[in-house]
């Protein structure tokens, strides 16, 4: 098909334009050429839905990161603890082999969004599933606290998946892989027009897989969203998607040690604390057959935009999610212990005390069973556009939004009565382990919480020149937490009898202040401030006595607020540089401090109770923690079919101090007659590394295609990501060694329809652990392979 074009001079300095077919023409000014059909490469990127102002990310005090489905696929990547190696400052950890938890900038339990939509399950203090990555079209890091974007408990940072939008343009993906350890995939995408201004895109995806450590994991998921410009003013996007994901869960290897191990013989160390024990294998499955997770979930939301003007539109976003976790899983494996000299091995419990152990055989000792089940409706209502105030442009913002997340947590945490059958305590070679037996199980209680959330917030980002931009953002929440436990008569998933509920009431004032100064077009320089808030969701109970913020001891009412939320700052200033499609660059200096952190002080209180000494445990609101480092990320394209790209992370996130309890009394019980060797100890955590945070990330990626001959469109890509030291727990006892792990494919287009991929991951074959389960570690994947055969319309 051929197209007339007229192309102007400022197009053609600023786009690389390929004709497939040159012309040698004469400059006669009247006549019209007709050209062969014309490819207009830019490196031009959609802006980022995360930061909601539609302004260039130049003009933004912000530092956000996105990677596009396009490198996903290439790399076979469908999950996102995979995807976020590509992004500096980020970890996801995974637990139980189902569950992730992110962390951004130092900071735990980030949250979490689909499509700007608040997965409102990131804000509570554990973790959760995430579906695969089949429908995305790109994924965004808001680095930094966002609460005044998004709410509360945004310490760290945000991390938004879109999912790919319809568009009039017919589309079919279907797509076919194979992998090691019998990983299967399979997907179907299709989109265009579907009726008058509608327009459609709907996917679906399976995954099956034995799994390295023959887990069976098991994925299904579908999406299909909908959107129409039904006026020239008012336009509409619904959309939903579902997953049944079935997990295997993840045990890991027996405990590595927690003391140094002796052999009873002769009475020479055997092994170190923090040892794994020689000679596993670490393809053994320690799991009980009765083991299981399954995730079923689903979701909906729809878009109303209606643009009174140029400068003015309104947007009304409902979203409605329904999900399912129900989990059983073995968890403990405890070796068996003597105080009689019965065992080859022994460690010192106490200076004086032997305890015999036997590395021969494990127990297990604490299988798990609990459910959740959420439901979540949202709605945010915001009017933005812009307007002058002399030659001052005012991009603003302001909006409402409300949330209720209802979520219903079901236990059977009795061993013996919830949990029943002849593989409870069950023993299981280390060296050649078997099931001994199924479990049934369970649940004898149910605790019934209610989230809300109400905001009103306003930002304007004002214009003052070409040179200089100013961002002032305010948002008051109000938020309000209930909880109150319920009996399950049935032992199944549902309850009756609830108790009176407790409740916490917050309300917090949150403010992002920042300026950007443009020296040249291509040049971004900022500076910003910014605020959040965390609700602590702790209530009053007999046995524990608190401390306030101030290291002075307090009654809490009961069934109401014990402690004030987290709150704190961050800090940050960076620069941004866009030179056209040839270099993109972004780097940024931040420091973010969090007060008012609870710790456990001690749990040996001791104290009369009608004639009798009752031992009670000490928490008090006394931790301060902070992060700071720096992160960057670099893209050069030096050719059309050659692109590279690096990022890199550092983290100095610890905790900076444990303020003194003044109680006289509870001082005395806290730090004892040796008053200052005790709280020496007691504050050894000052300094430490904050738990589940690496210091250093890095990643690099890079492609080529050749351009021309019989290779043509043959494509090589590889990829390398470096993550420094995790610690696994605030006493900095234990941790994850650092690891690189590089990546290597090639793919083959034909006809630019037919794509075969192949990519090799782990390409050096490196051993690591990046999860665990308390003391036992998961090995992660060897080399292993994936080939995928995709057709593209």
């Amino acid at each position: 098909m051929k197209k007339t074009w007229i192309i102007l001079p400022l197009v053609s300095l600023t786009c690389g334009i390929h004709a497939q077919e040159k012309k040698t023409v004469s400059p006669a000014a009247d006549t019209t050429y007709n050209l062969q059909e014309v490819v207009i490469q830019t490196a031009r990127k959609a802006r980022p839905q995360i930061t909601k102002l539609d302004v260039p990310m130049k003009y933004l005090p912000l530092s956000v990161n996105g990677i596009e489905s396009k490198s996903l696929e290439i790399r076979g990547i469908r999950n996102i603890q995979d995807a976020v190696r590509f992004m500096p400052g980020i970890r996801i950890q995974t637990s139980y082999g189902a569950f992730q938890q992110i962390s951004v900038r130092g900071f735990d339990h980030a949250v979490l969004m689909i499509d700007g939509v608040r997965d409102e399950r990131s804000a509570i203090n554990n973790s959760y599933p995430v579906p695969d990555l089949s429908a995305v079209e790109s994924i965004e890091l808001l680095k930094g606290p966002a609460s005044v974007l998004y709410g509360h408990s945004a310490v760290g940072g945000i991390l938004n998946i879109v999912r790919k939008a319809p568009t009039e343009r017919q589309t079919l993906n279907a797509r076919v892989a194979y992998g090691s350890f019998e990983n299967k995939e399979a997907t179907l995408g299709v989109g265009g027009k579907l009726l008058g201004p509608v327009n459609y895109y709907a996917n679906v995806n399976y995954a099956d897989q034995t799994g390295w450590r023959n887990n069976g994991n098991r994925r299904f998921s579908g999406y299909l969203a909908l959107n129409a410009q039904l006026t020239s003013n008012d336009f509409i996007d619904i959309r939903t998607g579902f997953n049944r994901d079935y997990y295997g869960t993840e045990i890991g290897l027996p405990d590595i040690m927690t003391q140094d191990i002796y052999n009873t013989s002769d009475n020479q160390l055997y092994l170190h604390k923090n040892d794994m024990l020689p000679g596993l294998d670490k393809t053994a499955r320690y799991n009980n057959e009765s083991d299981f997770m399954r995730n079923y979930s689903w979701n909906i939301s729809g878009q109303y935009t209606h643009q009174f003007s140029e400068s003015m539109k309104l947007v009304d976003r409902l979203s409605f999610t329904s999900d399912d976790i129900n989990y059983f899983g073995t968890e403990e494996l405890d070796y068996l212990e003597s105080d009689e000299p019965i065992y080859n091995h022994y460690y010192w419990k106490s200076p004086t005390e032997k305890k015999y152990i036997c590395l021969d055989t494990v127990y297990l000792s604490f299988p798990l069973r609990f459910s959740h089940i959420a439901k979540t409706v949202s709605n945010s209502l915001e009017l933005n556009g812009h307007f002058y105030t002399g030659e001052v442009k005012h991009n603003y913002m302001g909006g409402y939004s409300f949330v209720a997340l209802n979520r219903t947590s079901y236990s059977g945490y009795n061993l013996g009565e919830d949990v029943q059958g002849p593989g409870l305590y069950s023993h299981v070679s280390v060296y050649d382990p078997h099931s001994m037996g199924y479990m049934v199980s369970r649940f004898s209680e149910a605790t019934v919480t209610h989230h809300y959330a109400n905001s009103i917030y306003l930002q304007d980002m004002i214009e003052l020149n070409n040179q200089w931009k100013i961002l002032a953002a305010l948002r008051g929440d109000f938020y309000r937490y209930l909880s109150a436990e319920a009996t399950t008569p049935t032992g199944k998933r549902e309850y009756e009898n609830h108790g009176s509920f407790n409740r916490v009431r917050n309300k917090a004032l949150t403010y992002r202040f920042g300026a950007v100064y443009l020296p040249h077009p291509n040049t971004s320089l900022y500076a910003s401030f910014a605020s959040f808030f965390k609700p602590i969701r702790t209530f009053y109970r007999d046995n524990v006595i608190y401390v306030d913020a101030n290291g002075e001891r307090f009654n809490p009412t009961r069934n109401e607020e014990v402690f004030k939320p987290e709150n704190g700052y961050q800090a940050e200033v960076g620069i941004k540089y866009d030179l056209n499609r040839f270099l993109q660059a972004n780097a940024s200096l931040f420091y973010i401090r969090k007060m008012n952190s609870t710790a456990t002080l001690t749990n040996s209180y001791q104290t009369e109770v009608d004639g009798q000494t009752k031992k009670l445990t000490v928490i008090g609101q006394v931790g301060v923690q902070d992060s700071k480092g720096f992160d960057f990320d670099v893209t050069v394209t030096p050719l059309p079919t050659l692109a590279f790209t690096l990022g890199y992370g550092f983290n100095d996130s610890k905790i900076r101090k444990m303020k003194e309890v003044k109680d006289p009394e509870l001082a005395q019980a806290i730090y004892g007659s040796d008053a200052q060797a005790a709280k020496d100890k007691l504050n050894s955590q000052e300094g430490n590394w904050q738990a589940n945070v690496p210091n250093q990330t890095f990643y690099a990626y890079g492609s080529y295609t050749i351009p021309k001959g019989w290779l043509k469109n043959l494509e090589f890509h590889i990829s390398s990501s470096y993550t420094g030291k995790v610690y696994r727990n605030t006493a900095n006892s234990t941790w994850f060694d650092p690891y690189w792990i590089t990546d290597m494919g090639a793919s083959y287009t034909v006809n630019n329809h037919v794509h075969l991929t192949v990519n090799v991951n782990n390409l050096f074959n490196k051993s690591y652990y990046n999860q665990a389960l308390g003391n036992q570690l998961v090995p992660s994947m060897p080399r292993n392979f994936q080939v995928a055969l995709s057709y593209t319309l």
